[in-house]
């Protein structure tokens, strides 16, 4: 996995690529960690450009969203498609994130 990230007007924008594994447990902890420390109140993860996700990958996505919860930001998942998407409303993600297209 790769992230790229973005300021916004109103929060941040993080542009997740490739594959979202267990071995990017370390790289989505830097993002968690800048919910937890950060001053924004909206943060968008932006998934157009995610190609797969495992269910490590699943964990760490509602570990993030306990963290947004507790910090009072609003959470957005954005742009899933294919077998991301699949996975994601499968996995009943669309009753913790708001999704945007």
């Amino acid at each position: 996995m790769n992230y790229k990230m973005t300021n916004l007007k109103n929060g941040k924008e993080v542009l997740i690529s490739g594959s979202f594994t267990f071995r990017d447990h370390d790289t989505f902890f830097e993002i968690v960690s800048m919910i937890k420390t950060g001053y924004e109140k909206r943060v968008v993860l932006n998934m157009s450009e995610c190609e797969f996700l495992d269910s490590a990958a699943l964990g760490m996505l509602v570990i993030a969203h306990d963290e947004a919860v507790a910090k009072k930001v609003n959470l957005v998942i954005k742009g899933v498609q294919g077998k991301v998407k699949d996975v994601l409303y499968a996995a009943r993600f669309d009753t913790l994130y708001e999704f945007e297209d």
